[in-house]
């Protein structure tokens, strides 16, 4: 056994490559760097230069994406791992079929004669679905089996995010023969005059025969970003009234009108709007305390939240 090394935290990591053989090139590494209760520290995604295309398979590039254009500003290799080394120092490596990534990491790290940076100890995903559903699943069945919607399938960044939500899906799932859980019903807006310009978020928690509303002025905010820290108040409020433990055995569901944010929540659109992924790290590492949440899209009109933003609107100062 090699000599032991702290771990540090965990990387959720995936590539892409020129063909499936271990002579094929890296084209992408992508994924997220969590802490050891893994929330989300750091997110990356590099996209790396083709050298050797007489080794690529056509098909895996077409599976990949790949194209001249879309790796215009792919970087060399080499310039990646030194940028990823440190980051990567003393963390374990999880993923999708772990092992086909971190063969291929080391390879590349002992070819361009730089140190391999990881923890020895390595988790694999799916080792854990074939624990759980007893049969060898690729990401898209074990996303499909735990209500994920996978997208953007073979982009190392999405892949890697989804290999993440997989994982926290199976450490967290409660057994089977627990017993019925209660249920919390949330209803999340927020708005912006002027998009962007003067904002405020509304929250109603409908939970054991009450409803509690809640509406509060924010500042300058957009309209999106008003919408995310809606959903962030509601899961702190919730879990400041229940407590942690409750949350293990209760069931969630929070109720937005925006397509595009409940979407963007259940990973199905990519975030692009720098602000947004910040607030989406905020939401992602607090989601972990809830592992029977649920967001859902339904029409404005009976979003029971809009009317406590514009109250808070009529507000002075905030309610809370």
């Amino acid at each position: 056994m090699p000599a032991s090394k702290k771990n540090t935290g965990y990387v959720f990591i995936d590539l892409e490559t020129s063909n499936a053989d271990f002579n094929g090139e890296i084209l992408q590494i992508a994924g997220l760097i969590t802490d050891l209760n893994f929330k989300i520290k750091e997110e990356f995604n590099y996209k790396t230069k083709m050298t050797r295309p007489e080794l690529a398979d056509p098909e895996s590039l077409k599976i990949n994406g790949y194209s001249n254009a879309s790796w215009a500003e792919a970087k060399e290799l080499k310039e990646i791992l030194q940028i990823i080394q440190p980051k990567f120092k003393d963390k374990v490596v999880v993923g999708y079929n772990s092992h086909f990534d971190w063969a291929r990491l080391e390879k590349a790290f002992f070819e361009n004669d730089l140190a391999d940076p990881f923890n020895y100890q390595r988790l694999d995903v799916l080792s854990m679905a074939f624990l759980k559903f007893n049969q060898l699943c690729h990401l898209t069945q074990a996303c499909q089996k735990l209500g994920l919607r996978r997208e953007n399938a073979h982009d190392a960044f999405s892949d890697a995010n989804f290999a993440y939500q997989v994982f926290l899906k199976l450490n967290n799932q409660l057994d089977s023969t627990s017993t019925t859980l209660a249920e919390v019903e949330i209803y999340a807006d927020g708005g912006a005059i002027n998009n962007p310009g003067p904002a405020a978020i509304g929250v109603v928690i409908k939970f054991n025969g009450q409803i509690k509303k809640y509406g509060e002025r924010i500042g300058e905010r957009t309209n999106n970003q008003a919408e995310y820290e809606a959903v962030i108040f509601a899961l702190k409020k919730i879990k400041r009234l229940l407590g942690k433990e409750k949350l293990e055995r209760t069931k969630i569901t929070i109720k937005v009108d925006s397509e595009l944010i409940a979407n963007q929540f259940n990973g199905s659109y990519k975030i692009k709007e720098t602000e947004l992924q910040k607030l989406f790290c905020q939401f992602w590492n607090l989601k972990l305390d809830f592992p029977n949440l649920n967001i859902t899209n339904i029409p404005r009109e009976e979003n029971l939240a809009h009317l406590e933003v514009e109250h808070a609107f009529k507000e002075k100062q905030g309610l809370f």
